[in-house]
């Protein structure tokens, strides 16, 4: 009645692990098996963040080149003077800027995000005469999302945005601001190819999430059918204990009645 209203107490089947050591293994597995299904979650939850400022700076990126495309495209008209030229060149150096400010994002974290393994120091540097060049590694940062699965977090710089394409930018800048009809127009396809490989980027950093959106199911799923099979070794079956701590009680009872009994008639036959 003692161990039956101790499991009553706890709610589980098991006092001590010493009752069913083969129990008790079974449900520290399953417990630890569960704690790992979290760190994983946790994981893909970090994963998710970065690769959401990832998102948001290839977006950037994608409106930036898509606006010196279209400049590229007016600005490669004939007909159209010096003076507006100069005024599309502006803007240009101000895309320019930006495009190095976006390529150097950092996360959250402090993190820069497109730098594969060097995240401390900035990817892109800009030398004095405006040449632009990759610092950063060709690194792929993974996570662990499962007990035999990894999957890579980060999108190198340098898959997508080369030195060669900063120039592409500034060579635009400087044929409109010297009104070189033929160098803006030579800027327009090489825009276009700069264009193509954002798209591949974005389209990949996109496989990225979609991956972690479906693992996240598979852990829930996961972590459910742990949860149930803990439940089913570890908690105890109240309606199953109350009954059997009745039928011990009522044993008990009857017991304590006889040995009263007994108690009484052994002293009255040991007085006559």
């Amino acid at each position: 009645m003692s161990s039956l209203q101790a499991k009553l107490g706890s709610g589980e089947q098991l006092n001590a692990p010493s009752e069913d050591s083969t129990k008790a293994n079974l449900i520290s597995r399953l417990e630890s098996s569960l704690e790992r299904q979290g760190v994983y979650q946790k994981n893909i939850d970090t994963a998710k963040t970065r690769l959401t400022s990832e998102e948001t700076a290839l977006a950037s990126i994608t409106n930036l080149i898509r606006r010196a495309y279209e400049i590229a495209i007016t600005g490669a008209n004939g007909t159209m003077a010096a003076e507006d030229r100069a005024v599309l060149g502006a803007e240009v150096e101000s895309l320019r800027e930006e495009l190095m400010e976006i390529a150097n994002t950092r996360d959250v974290y402090g993190h820069y995000i497109f730098g594969g393994n060097r995240t401390e120091t900035p990817p892109y540097v800009e030398s004095q005469n405006g040449d632009v060049a990759y610092v950063g590694d060709f690194g792929s940062l993974r996570i662990n999302v499962s007990d035999n699965r990894s999957i890579a977090i980060n999108t190198v710089g340098h898959d997508f945005l080369t030195g060669a394409d900063f120039s592409v930018v500034r060579a635009l800048e400087q044929g409109l601001k010297t009104n070189d009809s033929a160098a803006v127009t030579s800027s327009v396809d090489d825009l276009k190819t700069f264009s193509d490989e954002i798209a591949v980027a974005v389209g990949s950093m996109g496989g990225r999430f979609a991956s972690l959106t479906a693992q996240t199911e598979v852990l829930e799923d996961t972590s459910l059918r742990i949860k149930q099979l803990i439940s089913q070794n570890k908690d105890l079956d109240y309606s199953k204990a109350i009954t059997e701590l009745s039928k011990e009680s009522l044993a008990l009872q009857a017991l304590q009645a006889s040995f009263s009994k007994i108690s009484q008639l052994s002293l009255f036959n040991f007085l006559r």
